[in-house]
């Protein structure tokens, strides 16, 4: 199956209306390289935008992106699992259990049951999209965004699951809190920085919730 392709500009290629097999197929070939001709790509929910070094480097790239077309599915099945420790004291807690019927305890052992996939990374520097949340706590963002929310804040909206990465002002509803750091501002320093040591997450990992006490 061919990648759906069109010009982004002078020295864009975009590929949309990717399938999720394509999608994660991508995702996974990509990891840890940059296709010939392309100096930076940028994964979106169903597109990947290449930028290449000149107008010639897309005819290079569609090249490359036909080879990938051809790559067995099981061949780049890999993924990475994290497992995120969250405290579940949230804010939102109480409320989004009130909302959609349940109590706070069911609430916890739902969102923490489930396993999710990073969709995408967007909003800000490391801010993962998780698709795999239980329909059971979908719900619609908050009417009145927060004007700041910690790193760490684990939240829910809509029908994903998000993890702040940076401080910032949001309006997802907010169920616990991790410690664990998505985000390496020191590390995007430089020439060149390693994305791996930059992000923690990328598009296509998986991570699962552990529920820890609270030791404050």
């Amino acid at each position: 199956m061919q990648f759906a392709l069109k010009p982004y500009g002078e020295v864009g290629l975009l590929a949309y209306d990717l399938s999720e097999r394509q999608r994660v197929q991508l995702s996974h070939v990509l990891r840890g390289q940059h296709p010939p001709g392309c100096v930076e790509y940028i994964e979106g929910y169903d597109t990947v935008l290449f930028i290449c070094k000149n107008p010639e480097g897309t005819s290079e790239l569609k090249d490359w992106l036909k080879g990938v077309s051809k790559v067995k599915a099981d061949e780049s099945s890999k993924r990475r699992i994290h497992e995120i420790p969250v405290v579940y004291d949230g804010p939102d807690l109480e409320e989004v259990a009130r909302r959609v019927g349940l109590t706070a305890e069911e609430v916890i052992e739902i969102h923490s049951a489930s396993v999710y996939t990073v969709r995408m990374m967007g909003f800000s520097p490391g801010f993962p999209y998780l698709d795999g949340l239980d329909e059971r706590l979908h719900l619609p963002r908050k009417d009145s965004p927060r004007n700041r929310i910690e790193p760490g804040a684990v939240a829910i909206g809509g029908s994903h699951a998000g993890i702040y990465s940076v401080a910032s002002p949001g309006g997802w509803h907010l169920l616990g809190r991790t410690n664990v750091k998505f985000f390496d501002a020191s590390a995007a320093k430089g020439h060149a920085p390693d994305r791996a040591e930059v992000f923690l997450l990328s598009p296509g990992d998986e991570l699962r919730f552990k529920v820890i006490q609270n030791t404050k």
